[in-house]
């Protein structure tokens, strides 16, 4: 056994201050070296240990004795470090310097430990390089053991918290996943009552339509056997004419005056063989097949009918969609036209009318401040009013309703439209299926004036109409161009808005003014359907093509145009939108 005298002055006061430290001392003092893992902290139970483990990373040795001071000095251990400083001083003299000090600043002491830098500092490091405006996260050693315990409950709260919010998100998307299959569920349910929906739409159509054909076929073989038995009568008179003429009369005046009545009747026949001939002509036509007008392009978005579009602003579309068969009411929906799939909102108005058409105005109302967009049931007007929150309309405030009781009984409004607003008004103009007037309003319901446009139109009703001032443009039914006519106290004609004739055989479907052009939308007929957007001056002469496509079925058929500045967009039948530049 290794007598006391022997031992060194080292160990005897490493044992001393082993006596002097408790288990969580040491535990502290292991944490602050960063040389032994975490799996040896963990076996580290007592000072002798501690020290063990210092001294095989060459960190505590009889010479090595102020990296143990400093963290006893940091846990606030005073007995155990003035063990240990005694020792310094007695034997460690002209070997260590007695304090270690700042290299930048030799003659200050390092205090501080910058947690950010990992580095020890002196004071005034603490308030120039090491300062909050540098982000360092700077401790005094006299209060490291505080510190250490404080951050340390900081963290677990932290973790604490954290363990909360997955709990919480593991819930959120549980609940999420359960709506999702209700959602999908609901859809299939929705899908297959649109599938009945339609499929008894179409079962209904197709008894229509043939009771249609029947009926026509029956009439056609009618007119037909009539046609038959008056040619037999032609023929039977024709020979009758030729056999008395065959003879010769000895009374030449009683010949002449025979064979000038047979000459009228002979005239007589002619006219009507004629009139047999375009009526076969036109009945060879008649005998094809007639598709039922459609009652608009079906949207299979919405399970609804898309009527058209209208911009509010330059990144924002408005939709009206029919959907009173299905939720009851007109529904509004505001888009992106760069983005189809980014919807900002929708608005059901609900309508108590669910037989007359929904016409729309392309062109929106600037009044009071604000864009409002038009279109008509019946006999009504509805008004909506968009809610600006300062960048975008992010709702529908409210609708206003106005009906026009010039609208006679089981009459409806065929179009809607209002000025380009270069200035505020509160004016709009309708058409019904009525008569062939034009009639302009106020947004208070006072009829301003009536344009009575029968001399001009016709037998065609208007379908659309545009106008600027006192200037209109319409579009006719079963008409290939766009009449033009000006009302300065009298009415009359005033141009066509006609295509090249390379481009014939399309028909007008919509127009707008622009502040600056007619913009009017063309389509062919046939399956293979190509459309156009064409630009006029405002005296009817061709400008350019400002866009045109082909649509291969009835999804991506066009149905309206409107535009906002130098921006056009075509509305597509599936709620798509093409832009253009006009």
């Amino acid at each position: 056994m290794t007598s006391s005298s022997s031992t060194s002055p080292f160990r005897l006061t490493l044992l001393k201050v082993s006596d002097v430290l408790t288990e969580k001392n040491v535990q502290d003092l292991a944490f602050l070296c960063e040389d032994i893992s975490p799996a040896r902290r963990e076996l580290i139970t007592n000072a002798r240990e501690l020290f063990a483990a210092l001294q095989g990373h060459d960190l505590l040795n009889e010479r090595k004795v102020n990296v143990l001071i400093d963290w006893l000095d940091e846990l606030r251990l005073l007995e155990a470090s003035n063990m240990l400083k005694n020792y310094r001083k007695t034997h460690l003299r002209g070997h260590v310097k007695a304090q270690v000090n700042c290299f930048i600043h030799e003659e200050l002491p390092l205090k501080y430990l910058c947690v950010s830098c990992d580095s020890k500092i002196c004071p005034d490091c603490a308030f120039t390089s090491h300062n909050r405006d540098a982000g360092c996260d700077v401790i005094s050693f006299d209060e490291m053991s505080n510190e250490v315990s404080r951050r340390r409950e900081k963290l677990m709260k932290e973790l604490e918290m954290l363990k909360t919010g997955i709990a919480s998100t593991e819930q959120l998307r549980k609940e999420k996943k359960e709506n999702l299959a209700r959602s999908n569920e609901k859809s299939r349910n929705e899908v297959q009552r649109d599938y009945f929906t339609l499929i008894e739409k179409a079962e209904s159509n197709k008894r229509l339509q043939t009771e249609v054909l029947v009926g026509k076929e029956l009439a056609d073989i009618k007119q037909i056997l009539e046609e038959e038995k008056e040619s037999q009568i032609l023929e039977n008179e024709l020979e009758i004419i030729t056999k008395c003429h065959k003879f010769s009369h000895e009374n030449a005046l009683d010949e002449i005056q025979k064979i000038s009545k047979s000459t009228k009747k002979t005239a007589e026949i002619k006219v009507k063989l004629e009139k047999q001939k375009e009526m076969l002509k036109n009945r060879s036509v008649d005998l094809l097949y007639s598709k039922i007008p459609n009652d608009g392009a079906f949207c299979s978005i919405t399970v609804s009918t898309l009527i058209g579009s209208v911009s509010l602003r330059s990144n924002q579309l408005l939709h009206t969609f029919d959907e009173r068969q299905t939720s009851g009411g007109v529904l509004l929906t505001c888009i992106n036209p760069l983005d189809s799939s980014k919807e900002y909102w929708r608005y059901l108005q609900k309508i108590d009318n669910h037989d007359d058409p929904v016409v729309m105005s392309n062109i929106d109302m600037y009044n009071d401040n604000e864009h409002h967009q038009l279109f008509a049931v019946g006999n009504t007007v509805f008004i909506v009013h968009p809610h600006d929150n300062g960048s975008l309309y992010d709702s529908v405030k409210s609708v206003s309703s106005l009906v026009i009781v010039e609208v006679p009984e089981g009459s409806w409004i065929t179009s809607i439209a209002t000025d380009y607003p270069n200035d505020p008004n509160d004016e709009f103009i309708i058409s019904t299926s009525c008569d062939h007037s034009i009639r302009e309003y106020n947004v208070s319901g006072s009829a301003l004036r009536v344009i009575d446009t029968r001399d001009i139109l016709r037998y065609n009703g208007i379908s659309r109409v545009a106008y600027c001032g006192n200037l209109f443009a319409i579009i006719g039914r079963s008409l290939d161009d766009v009449i033009m006519i000006r009302d300065d106290g009298t009415v009359k004609q005033c141009g066509t808005l006609r295509l090249p004739s390379a481009m014939s055989g399309m028909l007008p479907i919509n127009i707008i003014w622009t502040g600056a052009h007619w913009m009017v939308l063309y389509i062919s007929e046939g399956v293979e359907k190509e459309w156009t957007v064409v630009n006029y001056e405002e005296t009817g002469e061709f400008v350019k093509v400002c866009d045109e496509g082909t649509s291969s079925n009835e999804m991506d058929v066009p149905l309206s145009v409107a535009r906002n500045r130098s921006t056009g967009y075509v509305t597509l039948a599936n709620a798509k939108v093409r832009t253009f530049q006009r």
